[in-house]
This record gives structure tokens, sequence and C-alpha cells, in this order.
């Protein structure tokens, strides 16, 4: 047995075997003659709940989860200028890929024998949407064997990211990479709501401008009416002051 292997192996071990099987492994090499490959193995990591669901979906469905790195890789293309809808299209594809991963997981999880708590679900959830949105993180979980959950907020890895990962801490050329990609989808989705703010905005000015332009007629016809009443109002006033003369001159002995 070498290294590749054993380790493939045990990580497919729920991690509540995991110590176990890793020690009788480690001690079945030395029996072999193979002290360095026994220390090898005795250096692996026990995964933790939600890292073990990563990898036994790795070594399980590859195809389902490179379809989710895949998803990301078409979401940060420079090749591609994605508009809204294209943005809003890979963002529903990848939460149902990951809604379904996190659903498939937790299936094998119990036939395996192994409870799942909701802060392992949660960690199996951060690792796969570090996955999707960062390169390094879907490299770290596609070799199956991480030992810790990758979480990432636009910025880089975390704490938890880089000591769950067999492939080392990122550089800091990788960090400005994935930033900027992070970056310029955070811009992508401002410009599309933005848009959609001012169309929104423009609508509302060209209700209040027809408003404005309504009230302004039905103030003039009410001027005009006021002037009309006002007129008929004093040659009304003239004629009772006319006939009011005409009476009194007639009463007059």
């Amino acid at each position: 047995m070498d290294l590749e292997r054993a380790t493939q192996e045990l990580y497919r071990v729920a991690p509540t075997h995991f110590t176990a099987a890793r020690d009788t492994l480690a001690a079945e090499a030395r029996q072999a003659g193979d002290a360095e490959l026994a220390t090898s193995l005795k250096k692996l990591r026990k995964p933790s709940v939600g890292a073990w669901l990563a990898n036994l979906l790795v070594l399980e469905q590859p195809s389902d989860v490179e379809r989710l790195v895949d998803l990301g890789v078409e979401l940060r293309s420079p090749k591609r200028k994605l508009d809204g809808e294209q943005i809003r299209r890979v963002s529903k594809e990848k939460a149902d890929a990951v809604s379904k991963l996190v659903r498939d997981a937790e299936s094998k999880a119990s036939r395996a024998g192994q409870s799942i708590s909701v802060g392992a679900s949660q960690e199996l959830e951060a690792t796969l949407e570090a996955a999707f949105a960062d390169p390094e993180a879907a490299q770290s979980l596609l070799g199956g064997r991480l030992s810790g959950g990758l979480r990432y907020s636009g910025l880089g890895f975390g704490d938890q990211a880089a000591s769950g990962s067999t492939t080392g801490p990122k550089s800091s050329a990788s960090v400005r990479r994935a930033k900027s990609e992070a970056d310029q989808i955070a811009a992508e989705r401002s410009l599309e709501k933005a848009q959609k703010e001012a169309e929104q905005a423009a609508a509302h000015l060209e209700k209040a401008s027809q408003a404005v332009s309504d009230a302004t007629r039905e103030l003039a016809r009410v001027k005009s009416a006021e002037a009309l009443a006002i007129r008929r109002s004093k040659e009304a006033q003239m004629k009772v002051s006319a006939a009011r003369k005409k009476r009194d001159k007639l009463r007059s002995p």
C-alpha cells in the first residue's frame, strides 16, 4: 500500500473510526518494514465531520463536485462578460448544486452511521461555497483529503481553511487574485442593482411629472371656473342693485 491510496481510503472512513483505522494502517506499514510510510500515515489529521463529508463527495461523486467548481470558473472567467440574467442563472445553479450535494452527503453519513450536527452541515456548505468562489479552495477540495472545512469571504481563506487544507496556505498573489474576482462579481451585481433602481426612479419620476401636469391642468380649470363665477357674481350684484334702484324709484311719490 502506498501513501496516496492509504490516504484516500482513510479519508473515506467516518471521523469516529479515523484514528483507529489510521493507527492500524501505520502499524501494518511498520511491520512490513516501511517506516517512512508509517510515519507519514501517523501525521494524517482526523477530519472534522464537515471535512469528511466533503472528502466523501469528492471520492464518490466527483462529477457533481467538479460541476460546482466549473460554475465558479464560468462566473469568474475574464473571457466572458456575464450580464445580470446570466449571473442570476449561475448563482441559482450554484445554490441548487450546493443544496443537492449537502443532501447527498447527509444521506451517505446516515448510511455510515455517522450523526450530522447543524454545525457540520454548515461547515460542508461553507466548504462547497468556498470551492465555487475560489480556485485554490477548489483545488484543496478536489484533493479529497481535507482535515478541516474551508471558508471564503471574498478576502481569501480564514484560519480554518488554511489549517484544514493539505495543499498549504494561499500565496499573497492568490489572495489578491481571489479578491479581484470577488470584487468584479460584486461590482457587476451592484451595477445591476443600481440600474434597476435607476429604472424604478425614472418610472416614478414619469408618474410624478404626469401627476404634476394633470394637477396644473386641473388648477387652470378651477381658476377659470373661479374667474367665471366671480364675473357672474358681480354681474348678478349689479342687476340686483339696478333692480333695487328701479323699485325704489317707482315707490317714490
